[in-house]
């Protein structure tokens, strides 16, 4: 699938509704049933899969728990909706609550306790967590829930205006009505090959995560929906799971931008169209005086009033990791401890000793230096909780070993009995709360702190929602 507005990264099948598990042991009926780790794969919900090609959960096995992976449809097959009861969208995400309900029915068979299990993802997978959260039909399916570095209060997970992608989509395969009924006619008779096709080329003149079109929005059937209203306003209001929930990103999660190539072309689109540092979660008309006055703030708290370059290229990365992610976590994080009655415990993940930015270096090897820092990239957790080989990473030391088991003791605890905490800590991971804001710094030493995770650049954003935001 297109990622990013990437190359063509197509394949695998429309028949891909799969799933594994994994277990170092099928303990007999009589032993005592483990907890269950239930994975749901990243990838900007245009891409990915649950089978672990070129890695695998080998450090998450030394925990005792059963780990479930799966597919869901992803992109256009996953998320494309007409905005009527016909097709109401979120496909995608009514495949990982068929899943979850597989795993209450059957995981049993394979020494999983269907009372336990506790759903955990990172990037669009970590969305999709708090989207299940969110998700009615999945209530009673899970126990617990780990969300890393991807939020459905971030910009790039929530569609606003699916039908209009639809139609574009449509309309690019080469389809010349708008009547819903024909529109949907003609897609179900299009190839997948078409359908991924025309998703590609109508991200080619998006920039960054804006090319993520094909994602979940809000339905308009009553019946079984994933996603009933918003998720600022299904949390407001508390209508989620209160399950305990470990929540938190890395340093500079921006570093994603990078992935997708960085050049003078993207600097001149940036710098020409300045309103792309205007969120979308502040609702705000294009062309407004209060978009102008948002984005002249944004310019100048970032880049001191500077065209984006070479020379300020990390301040573009910081800027999209606030916009992006970090200042959704927050907003997560806000409703958790003020609305939730179950425990939530809050990380900011430091440690950059098995970075993958480390093994893309290569791509921009004048520029490395300037975009491939000491602060953690996207991801950066990932490979403290999983084997991988399809990019070159660091050769394991002594210290990253020790780290791995601590952090993966730290999941599996957290799986096991809602409590992230165990001897080998070193340190107590305190419940967040709003009455004692407080997060783990996982670095090379893991150590409490108090207030927000990235508390300037946080509260900057928090001023320009008090300022602007209309909704």
């Amino acid at each position: 699938m297109p990622v990013l507005g990437g190359e063509q990264l197509a394949s695998g099948d429309e028949d891909c509704l799969y799933l594994n598990v994994f277990t170092n042991e099928i303990p007999k009926q009589s032993k005592h049933q483990r907890p269950v780790l239930f994975s749901i794969h990243g990838g900007g919900f245009v891409g990915g899969s649950g089978n672990f090609k070129g890695n695998g959960p080998d450090y998450l096995l030394y925990g005792e728990v059963v780990i479930v992976s799966f597919n869901y449809r992803c992109g256009a097959f996953g998320f494309l909706s007409l905005e009527n009861e016909e097709v109401p969208g979120n496909a995608g995400l009514k495949d990982q609550t068929l899943a979850l309900k597989w795993v209450h029915d059957n995981i049993d068979s394979f020494g999983g306790d269907p009372n336990n299990v506790t759903i955990f993802g990172i990037s669009a997978g970590g969305a999709s967590v708090a989207y299940q959260l969110l998700c009615p039909p999945s209530r009673g399916l899970f126990h617990k829930a780990i969300v890393q570095s991807g939020f459905a209060l971030n910009p790039w997970a929530l569609q606003k205006h699916p039908r209009k992608y639809a139609l574009e989509l449509a309309k690019t395969i080469g389809c010349t009505s708008e009547n819903l009924d024909d529109v949907l006619r003609f897609l179900q008779a299009a190839s997948a090959d078409e359908v991924v096709a025309a998703a590609k080329e109508i991200s080619k003149n998006k920039i960054g995560m804006t090319s993520l079109m094909f994602t979940p929005s809000v339905e308009v059937s009553e019946a079984e929906s994933s996603l009933p209203n918003t998720p600022d306003i299904l949390m407001e209001r508390g209508q989620f799971a209160h399950v305990p929930v470990i929540l938190g990103c890395t340093m500079k999660e921006g570093i994603v931008f990078a992935y997708d190539g960085l050049n003078e072309s993207v600097f001149d689109k940036i710098n020409n169209k300045h309103e792309f540092l205007v969120p979308s979660f502040l609702g705000l008309k294009p062309g407004s005086v209060e978009e102008k006055e948002a984005e002249k703030e944004t310019w100048d708290f970032y880049f001191q009033g500077n065209p984006v370059s070479w020379d300020n290229v990390n301040d573009l990365l910081m800027c999209q990791s606030d916009i992006e992610f970090s200042f959704g976590m927050e907003q997560t994080r806000s409703y958790l401890v003020t609305k939730s009655s179950a425990p939530v415990y809050t990380y900011l993940f430091t440690n950059h000793s098995r970075c993958m930015c480390k093994g893309m270096a290569s791509m921009f090897s004048e520029h490395a230096s300037k975009i491939f820092t000491a602060d953690t990239c996207h991801g950066a957790d990932y490979w403290f909780l999983y084997t991988y080989t399809l990019v070159a990473t660091p050769d394991l030391t002594p210290v990253d070993v020790e780290a791995i088991k601590k952090h993966v003791k730290a999941w599996t605890s957290f799986a096991s009995s809602g409590d992230p905490n165990h001897k080998e800590l070193g340190v107590t991971w305190e419940k967040d709360s709003e009455t004692n804001l407080c997060y783990m710094d996982i670095g090379t030493t893991w150590e409490m702190k108090e207030g927000l995770t990235l508390p300037f650049r946080i509260s900057f954003w928090k001023n320009i929602c008090s300022k602007y935001c209309t909704v």
